[in-house]
């Protein structure tokens, strides 16, 4: 699908143009619709872009409102990455899409439409090379650098338009605030969609706890900032199942439970605000995994959640295909006995689901490649082996877009935030009385 960006220039507008050719972005807005594109992810898009496209479209208001595609929020992920990866907050990405939408329509082009101006952020020449300016990271970095650097406007504070006019001195400053609701949608969709899931049984993106091992299930729902609410407790009868997994096997953007009873596999399907449906048996055979059940996030990059288990130190995993089912298992290398229980993350904040579990007080890590492969385990550190045991991937409780992990370690809660690259910041430690739940 595509869609024409009008410019109306005035003779003032272009007399403003030619007085700042060698200092400022593009004027915003012009007409894309013969223009050429360049990928904005060189390894393309993904079927998770396509599923968050869909959604979408279904909820923005103003000028991309049934225009989002796979290329398009392919464009805004790496923009959103490119902003975590530097640090800042969430409403920088806020400002940087709101910019994008308006001077390219979320389009990297490398055809200079309007005077010399190419790229995600239609950047004028003094902004570098044309290979720079359509490369979306470094576009993006330039963008963000100017923003910092911003003495008139302060962008934690300011209205998001007068933020964007001010880095891009456009003449038409109007434009950028209408699109400012919609930004915010888009951002809120990819800030944590390339971080593996976990629990967020509340729907509120931030990860949760839950355990089942008193034969109720118990939800820690995550308030970000490492913190929790108090325990709230749920109907019993989990006693007969295996330890549960948390994971959107519906694809409905709400985390789901899924566990094995008598060689079964059941899934609850989360309806938000810490309720599940009735459960489905979505098939049997599962007896040899339960033990070892886990959620991966999505290795493959279709979009869905997958699974594996480690069965005779050999690692197994399913790829998600929504609706709550799964294609058949994909059997990788074996020598996993070694090692704990596995967990799955997005620990090197690539978009694919990873794998860590600890060995001999290491932890190792396992990036996703994409199509169901891995690199080869990489060790991140020493020290793990009283946490072995109780590893769990906790989604993103921090709310910086990582993926982070905790463990229990003499009934004490400890939580490791995820830095991207396979780093974690040092152990939080938060409060005592966790031996029953785990």
């Amino acid at each position: 699908m595509s869609t024409t960006f009008t410019r109306r220039a005035t003779t003032a507008a272009v007399t403003l143009a030619a007085l700042l050719i060698t200092t400022s972005p593009a004027l915003a807005e012009p007409d894309f619709a013969a223009a050429s594109t360049v990928a904005c992810d060189s390894s393309g898009t993904t079927g998770r872009d396509a599923t968050l496209a869909t959604q979408l479209n279904g909820v923005l208001t103003a000028k991309l409102k049934g225009y989002m595609t796979a290329y398009r929020v392919s464009c805004a992920r790496v923009i959103v990455d490119a902003v975590r990866d530097r640090g800042l907050s969430e409403r920088a990405a806020v400002i940087a899409i709101t910019t994008v939408i308006v001077e390219s329509g979320l389009q990297n082009s490398d055809d200079a439409v309007d005077h010399d101006s190419v790229g995600l952020f239609q950047q004028r020449a003094n902004y570098g090379s044309v290979a720079d300016r359509v490369n979306p990271k470094k576009s993006t970095n330039m963008f963000l650098t100017t923003m910092l650097n911003l003495t008139k406007v302060d962008w934690q504070t300011d209205q998001i338009g007068k933020v964007c006019q001010a880095v891009q001195v456009s003449a038409f400053p109007e434009r950028y605030q209408p699109q400012s609701g919609d930004a915010q949608k888009i951002v809120d969709a990819l800030w944590t969609a390339g971080v593996s899931d976990g629990a967020d049984f509340d729907n509120d993106g931030n990860g949760d706890i839950f355990s089942t091992a008193t034969g109720v299930i118990t939800i820690w729902n995550g308030k970000g900032n490492n913190n929790f609410e108090s325990a709230i407790t749920y109907g019993g009868g989990w006693g007969a199942f295996s330890k549960p997994i948390a994971g959107d096997f519906n694809a409905d953007g709400v985390s789901d439970l899924a566990a094995v009873k008598d060689g079964e596999l059941y899934i609850w399907n989360g309806k938000g605000g810490n309720n599940f449906a009735t459960a489905v048996v979505t098939g049997a055979g599962w007896d040899p995994y339960a033990a070892t059940l886990f959620t991966l996030g999505d290795i493959n990059r279709d979009g869905h959640d997958d699974i594996g288990s480690i069965r005779d130190g050999v690692l197994y995993t399913w790829d998600g295909l929504g609706m709550n089912k799964f294609a058949k298992a994909v059997v990788h290398g074996a020598g996993w006995s070694a090692f704990s229980r596995p967990v799955g993350g997005d620990f090197n904040a690539d978009g694919t689901g990873d794998i860590a579990a600890v060995k001999d007080g290491e932890l190792y890590i396992w990036n996703g490649k994409g199509s169901d492969n891995f690199a080869a385990g990489v060790v991140i550190g020493a020290g793990w082996d009283p946490y072995a045991a109780t590893l769990m991937d906790l989604g993103d409780i921090d709310s910086d877009g990582h993926t982070d992990v905790g463990a229990i370690r003499d009934g004490v809660l400890y939580t490791w935030g995820g830095l991207g690259m396979n780093k974690f910041a040092k152990a939080v430690v938060h409060g005592a009385g966790w031996s029953p739940y785990f």
